[in-house]
């Protein structure tokens, strides 16, 4: 099974003290199985936070 995760940043590890604390579900490293969906959120979180990266 392929998870996404749709940020601005590549992302090698997991680090959970750069997690936002008031999310839908609270703090945590959310992911996906739809890549459209996480393609949408890194274009959205770039906006908000800056430059897309790949």
């Amino acid at each position: 099974m392929k998870l996404y995760h749709g940020s601005n940043i590549v992302t090698d590890n997991i680090n959970l003290a750069m997690c936002r604390p008031y999310k839908d579900f609270g703090k945590g490293f959310y992911l996906t199985d739809i890549e459209e969906q996480a393609g949408k959120m890194a274009v959205r979180v770039s906006k908000i936070y800056g430059e897309f990266l790949l």
